[in-house]
C-alpha cells in the first residue's frame, strides 16, 4: 500500500507540536552540519550533568544523537519537507526548554525521543525509532 505522505507528524501532544513548529522556523538558515555539531555539544553537556547528576538519562540521550548521525548521513536524499520536520526534532533535542527538562528529570529525553520519533515515521525512518523503555535507567 503506498500512502501518500501526511503534512506534519502525527502522535504529539499540542505543546510538543507548537514547539516543533516553532523551532523549525529558528532552525530553517542553519545547514545540518551545524545541527549535528549542536547536537553532539548538547551530549557533552548532558555527559557533564551526568557526572554529577545520575538521574540524567545519558544512555537515552547518547541514542538520541547516534539516531541523528545516522539521518544526517541519507540527509539529501530526504524530500525537503521531511528535513524541515527532522531539523525541528534534532532542534527539539538540543534545546533544553521542552516539555519535560532534560537535566532535573530521569525521564528528561522521553519527549526528545517522542518528538523524533513522529518525525522519523513521518519520514518513514520507522526502523530508526528508539523505544524509551529500552532506556530506562531509573
Amino acid at each position: 500500500m503506498n500512502k501518500q505522505l501526511g503534512m506534519f507528524p502525527s502522535g504529539l501532544s499540542h505543546e510538543q507540536y507548537d514547539r516543533l513548529a516553532s523551532l523549525i522556523d529558528q532552525v530553517s538558515g542553519l545547514a545540518v552540519d551545524e545541527l549535528l555539531v549542536s547536537a553532539r555539544q548538547h551530549l557533552v553537556l548532558t555527559q557533564k550533568v551526568h557526572a554529577q547528576n545520575a538521574i540524567v538519562n545519558l544512555r537515552l540521550a547518547t541514542a538520541i544523537v547516534e539516531v541523528i548521525e545516522q539521518v544526517i548521513k541519507d540527509w539529501d536524499t530526504l524530500p525537503a519537507n521531511v528535513q524541515n520536520w527532522l531539523s525541528g526534532a534534532f532542534c527539539y533535542f538540543f534545546h533544553s526548554d521542552d516539555d519535560e527538562p532534560d537535566f532535573s528529570s530521569p525521564i528528561g529525553f522521553e519527549d526528545d525521543a517522542e518528538v523524533l520519533n513522529a518525525c522519523l515515521r513521518f519520514a518513514r525512518l520507522d526502523d530508526l525509532c528508539l523505544n524509551v523503555d529500552d532506556y530506562d535507567d531509573a
